[in-house]
């Protein structure tokens, strides 16, 4: 039997875990597919939501909507979309390109020729189509912007150099990430020398 759940509740949960899709489903012993259906559309099996509820370490009923709203079953669906269809779109207006955004834990490892305040490790999380900001003071400034390609993720950079008490822009590359698989920008700054940036992410 289906179940529905709170999908906030259970993506702030992984969230607050600095946990990927994959990461989760990995722990929940179950398919990334199945973990991203159930964050969009909130329906899961009664084995999936235990699944989710050990994985997690919370209680079952925390990840249950109100009962008082059952799962529609399928003689009610074209009703249910009829009735509910001025609600969905404002809903959606808003909805889209928030919620519906997947976010990506991002791995960055930061190595230079000079500056040993710009050298070092990070994680950060970035919303798909939403700009992420790095900022090594009197260093460089990094905005990251990210989307789905293929199989793998497009990260768009925008790499701003520290001249002259400023940041200018002095860079925009693009590189495809593979799950998992590092991919680095190089390039020659003003005030880190020669600046290697080497991503990596689980997705």
């Amino acid at each position: 039997m289906d179940m529905q759940i709170n999908k906030t509740f259970l993506r702030q949960e992984r969230e607050k875990r600095a946990w990927s899709q994959s990461h989760l489903a990995e722990v929940a012993d179950m398919s990334m597919r199945t973990v991203q259906r159930i964050e969009r559309n909130g329906i899961a099996s009664k084995e999936s939501t235990m699944a989710l509820a050990s994985a997690l370490d919370i209680e079952l009923v925390n990840l249950l909507v109100d009962r008082a709203s059952p799962v529609p079953d399928s003689k009610h669906h074209r009703w249910w979309g009829i009735a509910g269809i001025t609600a969905s779109l404002i809903v959606c207006l808003g909805w889209w390109s928030t919620a519906a955004a997947e976010q990506v834990v991002i791995n960055l490892s930061v190595k230079a020729e000079s500056g040993a305040s710009t050298q070092g490790e990070m994680q950060f999380l970035n919303e798909q189509g939403a700009q992420s900001e790095i900022l090594f003071a009197q260093q460089f400034r990094l905005l990251v912007t990210t989307a789905r390609q293929n199989q793998g993720l497009l990260l768009s950079a925008e790499i701003y150099d520290y001249i002259d008490g400023d940041y200018r822009l002095v860079s925009t590359p693009s590189i495809l990430i593979a799950d998992n698989e590092p991919s680095s920008i190089h390039l020659g700054t003003h005030a880190s020398g020669r600046l290697e940036l080497d991503f990596t992410s689980d997705f």
